[in-house]
């Protein structure tokens, strides 16, 4: 499966940067890897937990969040400010040379043209991969894991529904090099793929990934949680039991303060990080609740819900409904960090453009 033009074209225009045709070709078998088994645990992981992926659970299945949730959001801003800042130069200089037609040399005229050139092959396939990365697509890209009929069904990005045999999948953990973490290319992710009778790799995606101080130790509880659910007879019932709030994602679209939550969870771990990195949660909280409402909440096709129906006296069910309320802690936290960013963002432009009022 090497990658081609159309593919290229696929990740740059159209944004398909999640579980596509486009990323099961460019995504490699490369970096740090290491084989896991769906029967054997995890030794280092004591404790199972869902770290921000878990959607909903029950006794026929599980669904998780695609790997991508958690960084929703924080491409947004860089595209949208980057792209209207690109457009309105591009505006300013065609308008200067339309008006100054007369004055303007020959040679500038080249130049001008030369960078506009550089604006639309350059600049907007960027911008534009940044804006359809997050934002007019769906909300996120759910996985359900069936125990009982051993199938994995997954939302792609441009293929509708994929059905994998849980049997089939290939696990392994994906770590970046030292070179590549030098680079800024960390990379900390379980990820799996499918091949075909010939050997032909069909599927090959990220199935999990966190985002914080813990690495491949929080990676691998949400992989030793579903490894768990999917082979051993009370999988189910540990899943039940874990202490820890399910994403507000079952069938609707994420709330704000849930978004703010996200976002703050994303930044750090640490509160005091937290609160010092205030304005990046601004950004990423901006940018994720903007990308949120412009998108489409998935819904499943009548098929596979009809094979993940749940039975109705199932004692084992949690979704949000389920869910307790938020506390007033919960709530107030992440609102605070992302009000105190924009005051740290008004100050700066305060003093940045105060000799201009």
């Amino acid at each position: 499966m090497q990658p081609t033009k159309k593919d290229f074209y696929n990740l740059y225009v159209r944004g398909n940067w999640g579980f596509s045709k486009t990323m099961s070709k460019i995504t490699k078998l490369k970096g740090s890897t290491r084989p896991l088994e769906k029967n054997t645990s995890v030794p280092s992981v004591k404790e199972t937990k869902f770290n921000c992926s878990v959607i909903s659970i029950n006794a026929t299945f599980l669904e998780v969040v695609d790997a991508d949730n958690r960084l929703r959001g924080l491409a947004t801003p860089f595209g949208l400010v980057g792209g209207l800042a690109t457009l309105l130069s591009g505006w300013l200089v065609i308008y200067y040379m339309v008006a100054q037609s007369t004055n303007v040399p020959i040679p500038i005229y080249f130049l001008a043209t030369f960078l506009l050139l550089l604006v639309v092959l350059i600049g907007f396939p960027i911008f534009n991969s940044l804006v359809r990365r997050d934002m007019f697509r769906k909300t996120h890209y759910p996985m359900r894991f069936n125990r009982r009929d051993r199938k994995v069904y997954a939302w792609s990005q441009d293929m509708g529904v994929v059905t994998m045999n849980w049997d089939d999948i290939q696990f392994y953990t994906s770590e970046a090099t030292k070179s590549q973490d030098r680079r800024g290319m960390s990379r900390e992710e379980i990820r799996g793929y499918v091949r075909d009778r010939n050997g032909n790799m069909l599927y090959h995606l990220v199935f999990f990934k966190y985002e914080g101080f813990k690495g491949m130790k929080g990676v691998l509880e949400i992989w030793e949680l579903v490894r768990r659910y999917m082979e051993e007879p009370d999988g189910y019932i540990q899943a039940y039991q874990v202490d820890q709030r399910l994403l507000d994602l079952d069938g609707k679209r994420e709330s704000f303060i849930h978004s703010l939550i996200q976002a703050t969870q994303v930044i750090a771990d640490s509160r005091i990080l937290q609160v010092i990195l205030a304005m990046a949660i601004t950004w990423t909280g901006t940018g994720r609740l903007i990308a949120k409402w412009t998108c489409r909440v998935p819904r499943w096709p009548e098929w596979v819900e009809e094979k993940c129906r749940v039975d109705p006296n199932d004692p084992y069910v949690r979704n949000r409904q389920t869910e307790r309320p938020l506390s007033a802690r919960e709530i107030l936290w992440p609102l605070f960090c992302y009000l105190l960013g924009w005051a740290e963002v008004l100050v700066i432009l305060y003093f940045c453009f105060r000799g201009y009022f």
